[in-house]
């Protein structure tokens, strides 16, 4: 990459956290997208929202929140008054996405779970993901960067 295009992709690190919402949001809505027509075609809607609410719960407290506290602190710690636009990431969370969105796509395209279980699963995933999103957005508004 030039020297020119790199220094042209720093922004103010309190944007980074920004832009971290606006992705988490975004793959939030798609996971749903993709899990709500399942979701609905099986019917057993309270059940489903049931397990879809567990899911959502254990990976909004338990995982993607930390993230957020850890993204969040590493970027408002980092001394440089600019920062590259991808760095809202280190390179083993970008890892995980990698493995996650591989690993959903495998899971549908072979069948390896029935629609019942991907239709809550991604509703739970989606959900806490665009919550998450949303907390990266309220962080932006209140930090003091």
């Amino acid at each position: 990459m030039s020297n020119n295009l790199k220094q042209k992709s720093l922004i103010p690190n309190k944007y980074l956290i920004l832009i971290a919402g606006i992705v988490w949001m975004f793959a939030g809505t798609m996971v749903i997208e993709t899990g709500l027509p399942y979701f609905i075609s099986q019917g057993r809607y309270i059940f489903s929202v049931f397990l879809a609410a567990s899911v959502f719960s254990v990976f909004y407290f338990f995982i993607f929140s930390k993230l957020v506290e850890k993204h969040t602190t590493r970027i408002s710690k980092d001394n440089r008054k600019k920062m590259f636009v991808t760095e809202f990431f280190d390179r083993k969370s970008y890892l995980i996405m990698v493995v996650m969105i591989l690993g959903g796509i495998t899971i549908r395209k072979f069948g390896l779970l029935p629609a019942f279980d991907i239709g809550f699963f991604y509703v739970g995933i989606g959900l806490a993901l665009f919550s998450c999103g949303m907390k990266f957005v309220y962080k932006f508004k209140t930090s003091s960067l």
